[in-house]
């Protein structure tokens, strides 16, 4: 995976040592059609879901695969932390879901190859979700409810669904960065209530024919930060709010520049 996967994961390992406190549940499994699911409620809980992983001493062996697995991990408490992957490659038709209710929410889903579905879903207290994924024909969802709210997606490949929907009072951040070759994709981000919204949205080079829609409305300051470095995309961003403002650049176009922007903005 991508640099940051692994910086994640390295995070994420080092959180799991410091925080595990009352409950604590790692999974290291492989195998076609697996099915796992997963509940804590109360305290300290610390959740690691490996899919893929050839050996239960902590080598990775490239003996492997975890096609159409069913990972569904639900957590309720206070202190929580969720960490999801497929690890290494080779893992088609997986779905992906994560539920956490209350307090100091962490979520991390990691997938690879196509045909997969990621769903985070957040509800109350400080919420932190991320997902990272590769391959064509996938399904990328954060839903944030409550409080604050930061949300990244980092999507490789082609032909993908991307939304972030973050609702309610507080801060609203969004992040969403397509690599290189990310084709065909459709990027949805909506952010409402009360409190200050951010949402930065980036294509690198050859991710093109891509379409991005952006709705902010509510009390507080809404801003919108988009660079494209690609040739084709189309764009539309609905600001409602006292104060509003939206960027949008392009990179490296260099003939036959085919993209649309529409910007409204209101009180």
């Amino acid at each position: 995976m991508v640099q940051a996967t692994t910086l994640l994961l390295l995070f994420s390992l080092l959180s799991f040592n410091a925080l595990a406190g009352d409950n604590l549940i790692t999974i290291q499994t492989k195998g076609t059609g697996t099915t796992i699911t997963t509940k804590q409620v109360g305290s300290s809980n610390t959740t690691g879901i490996y899919c893929g992983l050839g050996s239960f001493d902590n080598s990775l062996v490239n003996t492997h695969n975890c096609d159409n697995a069913t990972i569904t991990a639900t957590v309720t408490g206070i202190s929580n932390i969720v960490y999801s992957q497929s690890v290494w490659s080779n893992h088609d038709g997986q779905s992906w879901i994560t539920t956490v209710t209350g307090d100091d929410n962490y979520a991390v889903i990691d997938m690879d190859e196509d045909d997969n579905t990621s769903r985070i879903t957040q509800d109350g207290n400080d919420n932190q979700a991320w997902i990272l994924g590769s391959g064509d024909d996938n399904v990328y969802k954060i839903e944030q409810l409550g409080n604050d709210y930061y949300a990244k997606i980092y999507a490789f490949g082609d032909n993908s669904d991307v939304w972030i929907t973050q609702e309610g009072t507080g801060d609203h951040n969004a992040y969403v960065l397509n690599y290189p070759s990310a084709d065909n994709n459709s990027t949805r981000l909506i952010q409402k209530g009360s409190g200050n919204k951010d949402a930065d949205i980036y294509f690198y080079s050859g991710a093109d024919d891509n379409d991005v829609t952006l709705t902010q409305q509510g009390n507080g300051a809404h801003g919108s930060n988009m660079k494209f470095y690609v040739d084709d995309y189309d764009v539309t961003v609905v600001q409602k709010g006292a104060t509003n403002k939206s960027y949008v650049a392009t990179f490296n176009c260099t003939s036959n520049c085919d993209k649309t922007i529409s910007i409204t903005q209101s009180d």
